[in-house]
């Protein structure tokens, strides 16, 4: 127990960060949730932290919250103090479903069938192609915009799924096909110059549409938005 009252270099030397050394990774701030198959006019992003909001990854008990599985976020809408981001691009991914439950997103599966059928049983990559080619994203920082694009296709992720497809024909006029995912392409969105987040300062993506778009599906999907950069916090 100290018998005085500890002085400014008491504090000083106390401290465990580096007021003079920061360190920098490579990082992405990432956030997912669900697009409800009605569709919505507006989605906010990075404004529910790990704990909050409604979860969507795979495994997850239906209603909980969000998971590291979910998004990276441990603030909403602002990073914590000792913490910088500098966002180099930006990935929008939309992952279709198979459940129409409330706040459940299960994943569209492989599927097969005959050949006559694939107009009404490929729906799943007909909501990856309509979420794409609708949808407008804004950034902003302090309520002052910094980028705003349209639509979605300009996003496209650095990774994901690729369509797969299989024919196998089990009779002289009968065929069986099998169908995967799809996903936008083309070179990711680069942010030149790139806009750098300071902590404790309030920004947000956000989606917006004209009108709810809902599925062709008629399940939800699971729309995510990835900001690829570099992370720097106060050293220790």
């Amino acid at each position: 127990m100290r018998n005085s009252i500890p002085t400014a270099e008491d504090f000083q030397s106390g401290r465990v960060t580096n007021p003079g050394q920061s360190e920098v990774i490579r990082q992405t701030l990432y956030d997912w949730q669900l697009y409800p198959l009605a569709g919505v006019t507006q989605m906010s992003f990075f404004a529910a932290p790990a704990g909050q909001g409604v979860a969507t990854a795979l495994g997850s008990v239906v209603g909980s919250a969000k998971s590291l599985q979910d998004t990276n976020m441990v603030l909403g809408n602002q990073l914590p103090s000792g913490m910088a981001f500098m966002i180099e691009s930006i990935e929008v991914f939309f992952l279709p479903g198979s459940s129409a439950a409330a706040n459940t997103y299960l994943t569209a599966t492989l599927k097969t069938f005959a050949a006559a059928a694939a107009a009404t049983v490929q729906n799943s990559i007909n909501d990856v192609n309509v979420i794409y080619q609708s949808g407008l994203l804004e950034l902003n920082v302090l309520q002052k915009n910094y980028l705003r694009e349209a639509p979605l296709f300009r996003f496209p992720p650095k990774t994901g799924f690729d369509l797969s497809g299989a024919e196998a024909t089990n009779s002289a006029t009968v065929g069986e096909v099998a169908m995967g995912l799809a996903k936008a392409a083309g070179r990711a969105y680069y942010l030149e110059p790139e806009v750098t987040l300071q902590p404790a300062v309030n920004w947000e993506v956000v989606i917006r549409w004209p009108a709810a778009v809902v599925t062709p599906s008629g399940f939800n999907g699971r729309l995510g938005v990835v900001l690829d950069g570099y992370m720097m916090r106060a050293g220790q």
